[in-house]
């Protein structure tokens, strides 16, 4: 396996879609890091400012979290 390819051995987490709006944009990324924080409903996910929804995600504080069905 490349090494470039070997981190899909380590983490296997599902593919979430996070949806955001920003003004009158609404956005949906994929995202394949997640991770729980606590017992409350607290999430962390890994974006950052080459990725369209960060600034809406900065701004507003909330998403949307969808996990699809492996079908």
């Amino acid at each position: 396996m490349k090494l470039s390819r070997a981190f899909t051995l380590i983490e296997p987490g599902p593919v979430v879609l996070v949806t955001t709006r920003h003004a009158q944009a609404i956005n949906i990324m994929t995202i394949s890091w997640t991770m729980v924080l606590d017992w409350t409903p607290r999430f962390a996910l890994m974006t950052g400012e080459w990725n369209y929804s960060y600034p809406a995600l900065r701004k507003s504080r909330e998403c949307v979290l969808a996990i699809p069905g492996a079908d």
